[in-house]
């Protein structure tokens, strides 16, 4: 058996990190700008009130709790609190278990979820539905993916697009402008600028 040894710049980064120098002052600088820049966050530690929303308990630091108001729920219509939504979702974790163990290429599909999946394309007259963990992560590998499959595709995005969508451009690796916020002239400018060459915006 063949042994590395671990070069000395190594040893020494890794012994001043135990020491608590070394790298650990890279991290701690960031958090220090974090906070010297008030972009630290900390979240609410919150407790959903089933049948009553959108009120929750809040837990504060102090150990303390009370009673809020959360209007900033993307559940606008308190959905994940209906009784038959309750209802369906504790009569399948009886039958089938919790988690699904794994992606679909190692653990495979889960069925109630393919179900959800063609309701969702019924509902929308499409072909297939595919579900996401999230709205960021659909907006990020969606518009990856699609603009992948697009020779010399441009991405046209706008300056104040949400992190996922931006993410999504970054990840397709296609060349992209970026248009002022909502300015339809600018956004024709560059289209005209581009010719005739596939485009996604």
């Amino acid at each position: 058996m063949t042994v590395t040894r671990m070069p000395s710049t190594m040893l020494a980064a890794a012994g001043s990190t135990r020491a608590g120098s070394g790298y650990e002052r890279y991290f701690r600088g960031a958090l220090d700008q974090l906070h010297g820049e008030r972009r630290y966050r900390v979240f609410a530690d919150i407790e959903r009130i089933s049948g009553r929303f959108p009120t929750a308990k809040w837990r504060q630091p102090d150990g303390k709790t009370a009673e809020i108001t959360v209007w900033c729920s993307n559940d606008y219509l308190g959905m994940g609190q209906h009784k038959e939504v309750v209802a369906a979702l504790t009569e399948t974790a009886a039958r089938c278990g919790v988690g699904a163990g794994g992606t679909r290429n190692i653990a495979g599909n889960t069925s109630p979820l393919v179900d959800l999946e063609r309701e969702l394309a019924d509902l929308h007259g499409k072909e297939a539905g595919l579900v996401f963990t999230s709205g960021y992560v659909s907006n990020q590998a969606g518009i990856s993916t699609i603009a992948k499959l697009i020779p010399d595709c441009l991405i046209l995005s706008d300056a104040f697009n949400h992190n996922s969508m931006i993410e999504g451009v970054r990840h397709s690796g296609c060349a992209k402008k970026i248009f002022r916020h909502n300015d339809l002239q600018h956004l024709e400018d560059l289209l005209r600028e581009a010719g005739d060459r596939p485009k996604l915006i």
